[in-house]
């Protein structure tokens, strides 16, 4: 029986890995592809969403087990608790018997072509594949959410922000005034420091 993907409604993401997988932080384990779903709780959408999420879990584990306090890939978002919901998806990046390693979700633009490649930033708004994988441990049960796939509605390209843009530009000392001085260039590869 083959496992059924599943689809979640168009919404944003942030923390997008899904054309490169990220690192994990125990340099043991393998990399990840992953991606935090964002869900406007007040969209009837998103409700709809969530209780679906609710019904494959208890289609999973029953009503009656104890849920791993790790269990539920939704949980309400740090920041606005009470008006977005964040529904995590990830997967590990798999080895194969030749030592190749499989490749992460498909990716597409909002005409189903190929993604581009590009890293796909915060604020961008996406449509998740996905399939369910249930897991019964000591500490309890749960679900996670292993992505598939991802179609790229609305693009916001990733930026890595530079920490000098909140400086201005003061009075003071010039690295560029003290070399046209003739002072010396520490970093200057070949020349000869003056004595």
């Amino acid at each position: 029986m083959a496992t059924e993907i599943l689809y979640t409604p168009l919404a944003e993401v942030r923390w997008a890995h899904l054309v490169e997988p990220r690192p994990q932080m125990d340099p043991e384990k393998p990399l990840a592809w992953s991606v935090d779903l964002l869900l406007p709780l007040a969209e009837p959408t998103s409700q709809g969403f969530l209780q679906a999420l609710e019904r494959q879990f208890i289609e999973a584990h029953g009503s009656k087990k104890r849920r791993s306090d790790k269990g539920e890939p939704w949980k309400p978002d740090k920041e606005q608790p009470a008006q977005l919901q964040v529904v995590k998806f990830k997967a590990q990046q798999l080895t194969r018997r030749d030592g190749s390693q499989a490749p992460g979700p498909r990716l597409i633009d909002a005409r189903k072509q190929p993604w581009n490649g590009a890293a796909i930033g915060n604020g961008s708004r996406l449509v998740i594949a996905y399939v369910i994988h249930a897991w019964d441990r000591p500490e309890g049960v749960g679900i996670t959410l292993i992505p598939r796939a991802a179609q790229v509605v609305h693009y916001v390209p990733y930026q890595e922000s530079d920490p000098t843009e909140g400086f201005a530009e003061q009075e003071g000392y010039s690295q560029a005034e003290a070399l046209a001085d003739g002072g010396y260039d520490e970093f200057a590869s070949d020349e000869e420091v003056p004595f």
